[in-house]
């Protein structure tokens, strides 16, 4: 009995080093480029635009840079509800660790007001018209090297919108 007594508390006392620890978490930088160029590969005023975070694998990193664009719509009884769309671009990054680099899922809203509309009041009941470019990826970045993971051509204004992400392992 002594015997079955002993082997038990010696393997509750070796238990923490038996059970094989999760490895903690890789903390990434990641630097995000979106370039947005006219059909003749000229660049737009303001472009590119530069984001930067630091994030861990098993995360998930959010920037969102925009504005709020107030307008009211109406509602049964005749009251005006306040409504936000959000105007700039909302970057999402989700690391996961892999020994070629890194793995990302990432997505980007990039969102502008119509310009035909600009400075002109919209009528409640009407809702502005905002035109959204939307990606969503998952791929394997070798850390050090920027790589272009989204390039695509704007239907509205016939811009190309490129975006780009380089990976730092600190």
């Amino acid at each position: 009995m002594k015997t079955k007594t002993g082997s038990l508390i010696l393997a509750l006392a070796l238990a923490p080093w038996l059970v094989a620890a999760e490895p903690s978490p890789t903390t990434y930088r990641l630097q995000i480029r979106v370039k947005e160029s006219k059909p003749n590969a000229q660049e737009i005023a303001g472009s590119p635009i530069h984001f930067q975070m630091v994030v861990q694998s098993r995360s998930r990193g959010k920037i969102n840079a925009s504005r709020r664009l107030p307008h009211y719509s109406a509602s049964k009884n005749e009251a005006k509800e306040l409504h936000l769309a959000a105007l700039g671009n909302i970057l999402e990054c989700s690391p996961e660790d892999r020994e070629q680099g890194v793995q990302l899922s990432c997505s980007l809203e990039s969102s502008y007001v119509a310009p035909d509309q600009i400075g002109k009041p919209v009528a409640v009941g009407f809702l502005p018209v905002v035109h959204s470019r939307q990606v969503s990826t998952t791929l394997l970045v070798p850390l050090g090297t920027e790589v272009r993971f989204a390039s695509f051509d704007d239907s509205s204004s016939g811009n190309r919108l490129e975006v780009f992400v380089l990976a730092e392992r600190l």
